[in-house]
């Protein structure tokens, strides 16, 4: 995913716009606006919804209408950033001991 553009002043990753091509940018916890990704699309920018988030930590539809129901979009958002993919912690965590690099091929998570 590229870096299109900067709605904030700062430089920060607060603000910055992605292209709609590629992977996500990494998600942060945050309590304004602007810590939310925007993705720039051919007609817009747009934040990505909450419901997006989850789906990009690897969530089910059915889990996050769950928490939808006593959450506020604020709290939704920050537990999509506060999360991580139990993949990518699996291949991490291969990474340390020889011979485990492609365990996580193998990872099979409850759902």
């Amino acid at each position: 995913m590229a870096k299109v553009g900067q709605i904030s002043n700062e430089g920060s990753q607060c603000g910055s716009v992605y292209s709609d091509n590629g992977n996500s940018p990494t998600l942060t916890a945050g309590t304004h606006g602007d810590a939310n990704s925007k993705v720039y699309t051919e007609y817009r920018i747009r934040k990505l919804t909450p419901k997006e988030c989850w789906r990009l930590m690897d969530f089910s539809d059915a889990d996050f209408h769950k928490a939808e129901k006593v959450n506020s979009n604020t709290q939704l958002y920050k537990q999509a950033g506060n999360s991580i993919v139990v993949n990518v912690l699996v291949a991490i965590l291969g990474q340390l001991f020889i011979g485990k690099e492609d365990v996580y091929r193998d990872c099979k998570v409850k759902k």
